[in-house]
């Protein structure tokens, strides 16, 4: 391409317009004066050519002058689509007990710390566990420096013991704290409501009725599994959806919690989560929607990698972040995801997974769909109370839970 206008160019010459020397008047008036002439059809060919080549050249030049100009400098646009950036966290918030108020850390002394650090952090996705419903309310109420988180989430949770949205009277007595009265865990999921809008919320229980609000494996309490199924506004806003080739992400996001210390319910509790994801997959996929889907479950798992948990969890589909994370660390490099404020031992039981599905189950298949990236995974620490306790066997630093923040970003295309 040249410049606008018609400007020489170095050692070239700009092709000149046809005149009436060589053009078709001049044609005809050879044929007339040359018709019986010998040779006269060689030469009227050769007239003929040399006026077509230069008819064309001059046609060729005017084209040129009509195309815009395009410097050295103009960037060339990627054909690959922009990537979005997707924080996603997962948090055991510690319901309160009484021996907790002996060493400040009691709910209302650590409320403001939690709330501060989500909004600190601010996950565009967050799974709690361990969450009674008025421990979510003075999150939700509480002012930070981005404002009330009300004003960033919107949440979902139904209680685990039956199922409800808000505590009522027929709420049972927890069974674990005299603190919280009839309130009791929720794990629910809190979504950035600017950046997600809920196409539907699902809950589930882990018990051989997942369907049956309150139900368990045998326990006093039940195993709920909160999830909502997200369409990303962001990718909506930026996206060209008149090509065919554009696909958004919709993500399904869940929150649960599997029992401790028994890993005979833990292994049943992951055969309910792998069929119920397996039916979600499946109907999700089948719809007729261009849209991608991201499927994962967070929480406390009550498990360190390498147990017949994890190992269960891997063989029906799940994978630990961590194991595909940019970072390429290995497990051990990460620090425990728990703080035990009396002298427990610490290891790493909250994960959060994403689905591949029952087909890509072994740790060698461990791989993603092209339009997700793990970036990295971080477990972070959150100080509090001014609560410290050091003696000989047990060194002690407050925290705002017994768990760390575990926090994972992602990138989406």
């Amino acid at each position: 391409l040249v410049p606008e206008g018609p400007q020489p160019m170095s050692g070239r010459t700009l092709p000149q317009k046809p005149s009436l020397e060589t053009g078709p008047i001049h044609a005809m008036n050879m044929v007339k004066n040359t018709l019986f002439c010998r040779g006269c059809i060689r030469r009227l060919l050769v007239v003929i050519a040399i006026n077509f080549a230069a008819v064309s050249s001059f046609m060729f030049y005017k084209f040129l002058l009509r195309q815009p100009s395009v410097t050295p400098t103009t960037r060339i646009p990627s054909n690959s689509p922009p990537r979005e950036s997707l924080r996603v966290a997962t948090w055991n918030l510690r319901v309160p007990f009484p021996p907790d108020l002996d060493r400040n850390l009691s709910w209302v002394e650590r409320r403001q710390t939690v709330a501060s650090a989500i909004a600190k952090w601010r996950p565009h996705l967050l799974a709690l566990q361990e969450d009674c419903y008025f421990m979510t309310d003075d999150l939700m109420n509480a002012q930070t420096s981005r404002g009330k988180l009300s004003d960033i989430y919107d949440r979902y949770g139904l209680f685990n013991r039956n199922g409800e949205s808000y505590p009522t009277s027929k709420w049972p007595d927890n069974a674990f704290s005299t603190i919280v009265g009839k309130d009791g865990e929720h794990n629910s999921i809190w979504y950035d409501k600017k950046r997600f809008k809920a196409i539907k919320n699902v809950t589930f229980w882990l018990s051989r009725t997942p369907n049956i609000a309150g139900s368990s494996f045998d326990e006093v309490t039940g195993r709920v599994v909160n999830c909502v199924l997200l369409h990303d506004r962001l990718c909506i806003a930026t996206r060209d959806h008149t090509k065919n080739d554009v696909q958004c992400t919709n993500i399904m996001y869940c929150s649960t919690h599997f029992p401790a210390g028994n890993a005979t319910r833990q292994l049943w509790s992951v055969d309910t989560l792998s069929q119920m994801f397996f039916e979600f997959q499946h109907d999700l996929t089948t719809d007729a929607t261009n849209d991608k889907l991201l499927m994962m479950v967070s929480g406390d798992f009550n498990s360190a990698p390498g147990s017949d948990t994890h190992n269960a969890m891997i063989r029906s589909g799940f994978v630990d972040s961590r194991h595909v994370s940019q970072e390429s660390k290995p497990i051990h490099a990460y620090r425990n995801t728990t703080n035990d404020w009396y002298g427990g031992k610490d290891a790493v039981i909250d994960y959060v997974w994403i689905y591949l599905g029952r087909q890509h189950g072994l740790p060698k298949s461990y791989f993603l769909p092209s339009n997700v990236e793990v970036v990295s995974v971080r477990h972070v620490k959150i100080t509090c109370c001014n609560s410290r306790l050091n003696s000989g066997s047990f060194s002690f630093e407050g925290t705002a839970s017994d768990h760390l923040m575990v926090i994972t970003d992602f990138s989406l295309i």
